[in-house]
């Protein structure tokens, strides 16, 4: 597993896999040419990339990267290639030299090549399973994720995961504030203007408290929703399509609940070890294994936290976890002609809502009756899942709403 700073990366929207991958993919690439020599560069999309590269804007985000050095970019989704998520970069020189290299968005933003092993991520975390987690945190007695995760991380993860978290606060509060329409295509169906400000000034006059709770929860994961969709900064948690759910709960409890920073911020440690495992043993993008990967791994990770914050063991967590991704399993990745509008932003507040149904299960039921299903056995069922999915429901715009709502 990598390092909690490749998880909860800190990058523009609307998506980690289709926006922030090739922005990435791009700067390696350009490390293998000269400035000196101009040249152009070819760039084309694959899979998913090429189904709904417009909407999560992959053209713009490589052009960009890519400068000074022009750029053409080519979206094919006819050709058949191993991975959804498949990006080649051509470039020649004058002395009619051709550099070649492909890149592989893996979702969250990281990114693989057969080509350039630098542009590879490494491994920090040298364990499979959430058992394999538990029982060497048993073994050497660590009470807690921060400590377990310390003894693999660079000392710097500290301030990076504060540095994220307020970030994430930032994001919900820039987005409470906004009042702009959400950059989309012709198609009426994405003229949203948006909405999480107003959404919030409705909780705060709500007199029934579990109603408000829904409420304010949903206008929080909506201003990130909706400021991802717009192209602005957010944190990956793990990805840009479901970056409203955790930090939804996480700013509820800490700006209405009351608890610490300091203390909500090591949440982000237990909540990423969750996420790195989907990530690890399925997927956490949608051009993968469906939204139950993003949306899914988004609701465990804040089911987690919000056990952790409000004192529940491991066990309890595990179970919050599960029970999130559990009710999840099977949901297709349909934004409405590639644009993480819509099902996408209402997805994320239907995302926290889930995430404390589950601290609720865990806190309640769980002494009644433990579950059957282990979080390390609902990863893979939802691995399972995904693959069996068919490719209209993996993020090409072309099965669902997607192909309902033209």
């Amino acid at each position: 597993m990598k390092s909690l700073s490749k998880l909860f990366r800190i990058g523009l929207g609307p998506s980690s896999s289709h926006t922030i991958a090739p922005s990435i993919a791009a700067s390696c690439f350009k490390r293998f040419l000269d400035e000196n020599e101009p040249v152009e560069v070819e760039v084309t999309f694959y899979g998913s990339l090429a189904a709904t590269g417009i909407g999560h804007h992959s053209d713009k985000a490589v052009k960009e990267a890519l400068l000074p050095f022009s750029s053409h970019i080519l979206f094919d989704p006819h050709t058949e290639v191993a991975h959804p998520l498949t990006m080649g970069f051509s470039a020649t020189k004058k002395d009619g030299t051709n550099i070649s290299k492909t890149y592989v968005s893996l979702g969250g933003g990281e990114v693989f090549s057969p080509d350039d092993p630098d542009a590879n991520e490494l491994d920090v975390y040298p364990f499979q399973s959430l058992k394999d987690v538990r029982m060497y945190m048993k073994n050497e007695g660590i009470k807690t994720w921060k400590e377990f995760c310390l003894r693999f991380e660079k000392p710097e993860i500290d301030d990076y995961l504060e540095d994220a978290l307020k970030h994430m606060f930032s994001s919900i509060e820039k987005g409470l504030a906004a009042r702009s329409d959400i950059p989309a295509n012709g198609n009426p169906r994405l003229h949203w203007k948006r909405s999480s400000g107003l959404i919030y000034e409705r909780a705060k006059n709500i007199e029934d408290k579990d109603a408000q709770r829904e409420i304010l929860l949903t206008a929080y994961a909506y201003a990130v929703a909706e400021s991802s969709a717009s192209g602005e900064a957010i944190v990956t948690a793990p990805t840009c399509g479901s970056s409203g759910v955790l930090p939804a709960v996480l700013y509820y409890l800490y700006h209405d609940q009351g608890l610490p920073f300091e203390k909500v911020k090591d949440a982000l440690y237990g909540a990423g070890m969750f996420g790195n495992l989907v990530k690890q043993n399925a997927s956490i993008a949608g051009a993968i294994g469906g939204c139950q990967a993003e949306i899914g791994t988004a609701s465990s990770m804040a089911a987690a936290a919000f056990c952790e914050l409000k004192g529940l063991n491991f066990s309890e967590q595990e179970y919050a976890a599960e029970c999130a991704m559990e009710h999840f399993l099977g949901l297709s990745c349909d934004p409405v002609d590639g644009y993480v509008i819509i099902p996408c932003i209402e997805r994320n507040g239907m995302g926290a809502l889930r995430a404390y149904d589950a601290y609720l299960y865990a806190r309640f039921i769980s002494p009644i009756r433990m579950n059957v299903v282990s979080f390390d056995d609902v990863v893979g069922a939802m691995k399972l899942t995904g693959d069996a999915l068919t490719s209209a429901y993996k993020e090409t715009a072309e099965g669902g709403l997607a192909k309902i709502l033209k």
